[in-house]
């Protein structure tokens, strides 16, 4: 029995080591903490770090669409549709989220005024890439603030977001949150199949 044991959390920490995102529209799939940050104009490269300390934003000035790279960002009340001070950037919308400590998930809110754009997400644990997965904004819904959430099979500290659009655009804004997942049946899928996959190796020993 304390082979098995041993063996599934070795079988689990294998899949983590590439993990799968999870992706919710809904909030009721996460605990969320809103992070709040002090009101800056447009116009800094700085990174912007929220009231509680948990998260900054890097801009990644620089990066982007030949003739429209990313460039200053700010917090500030941009867009009349979403409530309160929002994040801005100036040219593509390229950011990293940087978090103080180890993460399993987080969300945010965004809105599109009016050119559809995709955005790649990819998940670092320090220098080590842990997982990846993308989100597209909808024609049908602009001017209309959405809820996204991501949640990982591994930890994380940093998350890369890229905009492709194949066009300049500056059209999106954010809200962020700090979360944790609230356990549901992916990861009881994800527990039962390693157990399922054990159970057929330690039958065939």
């Amino acid at each position: 029995m304390n082979r098995l044991i041993i063996t599934l959390i070795i079988a689990l920490s294998a899949l983590s080591s590439n993990a799968a995102i999870l992706v919710s529209t809904d909030t009721a799939d996460f605990n969320l903490t809103a992070e709040v940050f002090n009101t800056t104009p447009l116009g800094t490269n700085a990174n912007l770090v929220s009231t509680s300390g948990a998260l900054s934003l890097d801009n990644a000035s620089g990066i982007g669409t030949v003739g429209d790279i990313t460039g200053t960002h700010g917090y500030q009340d941009f867009n009349s549709t979403m409530v309160g001070t929002e994040y801005v950037l100036n040219g593509d919308e390229n950011f990293d989220l940087l978090f103080s400590g180890t993460q399993t998930a987080f969300a945010m809110d965004y809105l599109d005024d009016n050119i559809v754009s995709i955005f790649n997400l990819e998940f670092f644990l320090d220098s080590t890439a842990v997982g990846a997965t993308s989100f597209t904004t909808s024609a049908a819904q602009f001017d209309t603030v959405q809820f996204i959430g991501f949640s990982s099979t591994a930890g994380f500290n940093k998350v890369q977001i890229r905009e492709d659009d194949g066009t300049g655009n500056a059209n999106e804004f954010f809200q962020f949150y700090t979360a944790t997942a609230v356990p549901g049946p992916s990861s009881l899928i994800l527990f039962s199949s390693a157990l399922l996959s054990l159970g057929f190796m330690r039958r065939r020993k």
